[in-house]
């Protein structure tokens, strides 16, 4: 069976929280990756030939039937549907919606601490002292069972897990060890999260070896 394509670049950044939830769902996805950054012309040129954006177009899935989807929350939700992972009574939905909403808040706040990208010094150390814990604090005062939502793992864990491990304990020099100890709840529901099957599977295989993370550098660490 043909596989679906997903465009992105070799890096986690808005792109990883739909490869995970891919995983999670059982969905095997063919990486379709330009050959750097910033892209060619001619790269960018085919993304709106396919995704029929005139803005942007990646991440962006091509299912093997020739349909396409763009836009990132939009591209999450629809593969947390076709997984199973997306809630369906109204009040749940609600609190997904909410939580990615959470999520996002702290992927847009992360995103203005990158020192590689002309960040001052000043402000990814204030990310570190306080925003992310502020961050983390809000987290750890919704989890009030095994998972955000319900009794199973959901796209809202996954996104939440994502933001949290991808822009910010990731980030720091001791994977957050330190700042995690602070928040017990969200550190055992990070473990719980790691340990899904589809998720363990693809933390181990050599596409996920292939993206590129985000490190302590980017915080000048």
């Amino acid at each position: 069976m043909t596989k679906p394509k997903f465009y992105y670049y070799a890096v986690t950044g808005r792109g990883n929280q739909i490869r995970l939830t891919m995983a999670a769902a059982g969905i095997e996805w063919e990486e379709v990756n330009p050959a750097g950054f910033p892209p060619t012309a001619e790269e960018v040129q085919k993304w709106r030939d396919i995704g029929k954006n005139t803005t942007t177009n990646i991440p962006m899935l091509e299912m093997a039937n020739g349909k396409v989807y763009t836009q990132s929350s939009a591209i999450l939700r629809a593969v947390a549907r076709m997984g199973g992972l997306m809630p369906s009574n109204d009040e749940e939905l609600f609190l997904t919606d909410k939580l990615l909403a959470d999520a996002e808040d702290l992927r847009e706040t992360a995103y203005l601490t990158f020192i590689t990208w002309g960040c001052p010094q000043e402000k990814a150390d204030k990310y570190i002292e306080s925003d992310l814990p502020k961050h983390l604090s809000n987290f750890e005062r919704q989890l009030t069972g095994d998972f955000f939502v319900g009794s199973a793992l959901s796209v809202a864990d996954i996104s939440i897990y994502d933001a949290v491990q991808n822009f910010g304990t990731g980030r720091l020099p001791d994977g957050g060890k330190d700042i995690l100890a602070q928040f017990p709840k969200l550190k055992e529901w990070m473990t719980r999260v790691e340990s899904n099957s589809g998720i363990a599977t693809y933390f181990s295989s050599d596409q996920c070896k292939g993206i590129m993370t985000f490190g302590p550098e980017t915080l000048g660490k």
